[in-house]
């Protein structure tokens, strides 16, 4: 991955997560979901800080989430990707709704894009 731009690895990370979706099954899917969540994590410490606002209000956590809502994660899949519960997942969107004051999903990823809070375009 070393020397790939940004948005080459987002694309390839988007193609991942489709192709998880469409292919995998159960335990499978599990896997594969979790690969994608790893490599997304992997990404997030390789990128520039500097291009992340500085008062970003998110916590590493929720914005791991958010990053996975934008690649199109239902909060099951989120759940399993990051071993946590459903209802966490929950939790976490709620907070992230309010940090960024939206009331859906795509709002939500809108609104941290707009604000520099997450580095996904």
């Amino acid at each position: 991955m070393r020397g790939a731009s940004i948005k080459t690895l987002e694309a390839e990370l988007l193609n991942l997560a489709k192709e998880c979706r469409l292919y995998s099954r159960g335990k499978n899917q599990s896997l594969c979901l979790n690969r994608v969540a790893k490599t997304l994590e992997s990404l997030t410490k390789s990128v520039d800080q500097s291009a992340i606002s500085s008062d970003n209000p998110l916590t590493a956590r929720e914005a791991e989430v958010l990053d996975l809502v934008f690649l199109g994660y239902t909060n099951k899949e989120i759940a399993n990707a990051l071993s946590i519960s459903e209802k966490t997942i929950e939790y976490h969107m709620s907070s992230i709704f309010k940090k960024t004051q939206a009331s859906k999903r795509t709002e939500a990823v809108t609104n941290a894009l707009k604000f520099r809070w997450l580095v996904a375009s």
